[in-house]
């Protein structure tokens, strides 16, 4: 019985050690554009234990990286199920996106707002998925939002401005474009944005 305790003991810190070094393998092949290997070295590892969430955040993170977006949803609903934390719903937000699921981008934005009512990532995605629905009077307050607390992000600005010509409001878009040109004269949104509002 003693022996075996010994033997279960002596074993757990080998796990976590080969835990953290499949981890770390894959975060290198990540910094070499490796995603598939990078992804490879986490399948052994048990996704339902202590490493649960963390694992499938980062099988959400390099699913998207991958462009298998429908993959990359499971997986960060795999973390959301682990730990119902912002990091893993913001994570979800964007293969949602990649995929043009509008309805469950906003819904997966909303809720992280509804936690964490000033988060600069959600309320960035939450304006550019309305301007995707083309709700673009609700996108234009949703970008002015952003900017009232970021108003040096300048492509809320960008979106700004083309929230507010896709409702003809040419000279406040106008307005919106010319501030991000005067920061980043080379903006190429900017740029076209500030031609379309300038045409009759």
């Amino acid at each position: 019985m003693k022996l075996a305790l010994l033997a279960l003991l002596w074993a757990l810190p080998a796990a976590a050690v080969e835990s953290s070094d499949l981890f770390l393998e894959s975060y290198a092949l990540e910094s070499s554009y490796r995603y598939d290997a990078a992804l490879e070295r986490l399948r052994v590892l048990d996704a339902t234990g202590e490493n649960a969430y963390v694992l499938q955040l980062r099988r959400g993170w390099l699913l998207y990286l991958l462009g298998r977006y429908a993959e990359s949803v499971d997986a960060y609903q795999g973390a959301i199920h682990a730990q119902p934390a912002v990091e893993a719903r913001l994570g979800l937000t964007l293969p949602l996106m990649a995929l043009r699921r509008w309805k469950d981008a906003e819904l997966a934005c909303k809720e992280i707002l509804g936690v964490a009512p000033g988060n600069q990532l959600a309320l960035t995605r939450y304006a550019y998925v309305l301007y995707n629905q083309g709700r673009f009077a609700e996108a234009e307050r949703a970008y002015q939002v952003v900017i009232d607390q970021y108003p040096a992000d300048l492509e809320m600005w960008a979106g700004l401005g083309w929230s507010q010509v896709k409702q003809g409001h040419k000279s406040q878009a106008c307005a919106a474009f010319d501030t991000v040109l005067r920061f980043s004269p080379d903006h190429a949104s900017a740029l076209e944005g500030r031609q379309s509002c300038s045409a009759p």
